[in-house]
């Protein structure tokens, strides 16, 4: 049931949608996960699983479907996502005919940023889903105690830290398998302006014209010789 929850969560997420997509069912045989998208979204749902059989795509969906590929590798399977039960396949998971992986598995320390999306879970491992860059990174967990912590930043940009594990699939991307949370920091989001007036308050001899070559370089304008 662990590893069935697994395979939907990370469909879920290459299907995009969440209001819009339904499961109906669970055929017998071969595991078929039968669902239903409603008719307001099956264009947007249909364009995002082209793209991301086309290895393009949003960076959460294209995470995904490495994930489910891995998952259908480890368990000696493969999987195609039909249109209908008898249509024509439109994603294919290799799975067990894809390559193995050319790199071992990678565990060092390391850093995220992002937004903390959810904290909850039960057991002394606690899951906390981050969006970064606009994807969304699961695979984070950390104990009871720093998850209290946490969730008094609930939708608010921190700094985690932690040790991590990274996989690099055929194809030579990388990507977060685990990462074990063991402390954090806020990150405050300021514009440039307060940026700016920031700087300009703190000691130090810039010019007038040392804030303007530093609100060029922010904007990416190239210097003319105007104000």
């Amino acid at each position: 049931m662990a590893r069935l929850a697994q395979y939907l969560a990370r469909l879920a997420d290459i299907l995009g949608e969440p209001k819009y997509v339904h499961l109906v069912g669970i055929e017998e045989g071969s595991v078929e996960l039968v669902h239903a998208i409603d008719a307001d979204a099956a264009t947007n749902v249909r364009a995002r699983v082209d793209a991301v059989g086309k290895g393009r795509g949003p960076r959460d969906a294209q995470a995904a479907y490495l994930s489910v590929n891995e998952y259908l590798r480890e368990d000696g399977a493969r999987a195609v996502l039909r249109e209908r039960t008898t249509g024509p396949g439109i994603l294919e998971f290799p799975g067990r005919e894809d390559a193995e992986e050319a790199f071992p598995l990678v565990n060092q320390p390391g850093h995220i940023f992002g937004i903390v999306v959810r904290v909850g879970g039960t057991g002394d491992r606690i899951p906390v889903l981050i969006e970064s860059e606009g994807s969304r990174i699961s695979g984070c967990h950390t104990d009871r105690e720093m998850a209290k912590s946490l969730a008094r930043h609930l939708f608010e940009h921190v700094r985690l830290k932690g040790n991590g594990s990274w996989l690099r699939d055929a194809e030579g991307r990388w990507r977060l398998n685990r990462f074990r949370i063991e402390g954090y920091e806020p990150v405050a989001r300021t514009s440039v302006a307060e940026a700016l007036d920031e700087l300009r308050t703190a000691a130090g001899d810039w010019t007038e014209e040392d804030y303007r070559d530093v609100e060029r370089i922010r904007g990416g304008r190239a210097d003319n010789g105007g104000d």
